[in-house]
């Protein structure tokens, strides 16, 4: 039995691996908890994951889109805004709510939500 995603990134880093590499995936949509409990730095990890993924699309001519809302505080001890920057540097989209992200992942891919 694994910790917790928001404490061992391992199963989140290889579900976007796998999803990046399926060419019918054009966008990914993820959340990352931080706070009391959660993984010290889950940004950083993921999003040399979503660099990684998003450089394979290229290199097999498609285009990612990855879609992120980072659930805390400016009071969390990892950092609001760091963790932010980690995923915007990666090539996310970073939203200020999940309901943001959301929307927009749904418009990437042309479906609407009510």
């Amino acid at each position: 039995s694994r910790p917790h995603p928001m404490i061992d990134l391992s199963l989140r880093q290889e579900r976007i691996e796998r999803e990046a590499n399926d060419p019918s995936v054009a966008v990914i949509l993820i959340d990352v908890v931080i706070g009391y409990g959660s993984h010290d730095n889950p940004a950083s990890g993921l999003a040399e994951t979503i660099q990684k993924a998003k450089e394979n699309a290229i290199d097999n001519n498609r285009y990612l889109s990855v879609v992120a809302h980072v659930c805390g505080s400016h009071n969390d001890h990892q950092g609001l805004k760091i963790q932010e920057e980690y995923l915007h540097n990666a090539g996310a989209l970073v939203l200020p709510t999940n309901t943001k992200a959301a929307k927009v992942a749904a418009a990437i891919v042309g479906a609407e939500l009510n």
